[in-house]
């Protein structure tokens, strides 16, 4: 049996805190942010949310001024202190906060939504799958798992190539500075089929806003066949 987590948790990231949102805007153009903010508008007040590894909080923010019980889980304490930050001043509201890796938390309250904003992408695709089943595992039968992330690589093969080099870029720095798996990009819905889950909502997000549509948001429940 494979020790779980099997890779060390990420470093550095409390240094891109004031960067951070360049990076992702510039490389996207803007597709991570709206992909992002998909996922939180379909939060509605009074919900339970956990939010893992929620970066700088745009997207907990706008949860928060909707109403919803938020937990944001980050080993990033900056990142961390980021977020809850602005759940204050733009949400009114002081979200619960856990400074820590999601893999080793145990016992959690189950949730009516889990939010994980590009998070798989820090790991391999065995690791990344394991944690789509924590994921899975921290949400009530009712519940749903909000991710946005790289859409699954195409069929083709030059579009596919296009793809990997696009996604592989950025992924080298964060693999240096940061410690992330090298990885050529996730099939999510994939791993989501695989961890008994189904796709209830969709939508895939161009970049530069005329380009290819490589950034996705997903929204998963238990699968009805199970």
């Amino acid at each position: 049996m494979n020790a779980y987590p099997a890779s060390p948790p990420t470093r550095n990231y409390d240094s891109l805190v004031n960067i951070y949102d360049l990076l992702a805007r510039c490389w996207s153009g803007g597709a991570i942010l709206a992909a992002r903010l998909w996922c939180a508008e379909r939060i509605s007040a009074e919900e339970r949310v956990m939010v893992v590894g929620p970066g700088t909080g745009a997207d907990a923010a706008c949860m928060a001024q909707t109403g919803a019980r938020l937990l944001l889980i980050d080993h990033s304490s900056r990142m961390l202190e980021t977020t809850a930050r602005r759940c204050r001043s733009e949400g009114n509201t002081t979200p619960q906060q856990i400074h820590g890796d999601f893999r080793t938390q145990k016992d959690l309250e189950l949730q009516n939504s889990v939010v994980a904003p590009f998070f798989l992408n820090i790991f391999c695709s065995e690791e990344a799958l394991q944690v789509m089943r924590q994921l899975r595992d921290s949400i009530g039968p009712e519940g749903r798992i909000l991710i946005s992330d790289f859409s699954a690589p195409p069929r083709n093969f030059i579009a596919r190539l296009a793809m990997e080099i696009w996604h592989g870029i950025p992924m080298a720095f964060f693999y240096l500075w940061t410690g992330n798996a090298w990885h050529g990009v996730h099939d999510i819905p994939k791993m989501a089929e695989q961890s008994g889950l189904e796709i209830t909502a969709r939508k895939k997000f161009a970049i530069l806003k005329w380009g290819p549509r490589w950034i996705e948001a997903l929204e998963l429940r238990q699968s009805s066949s199970l």
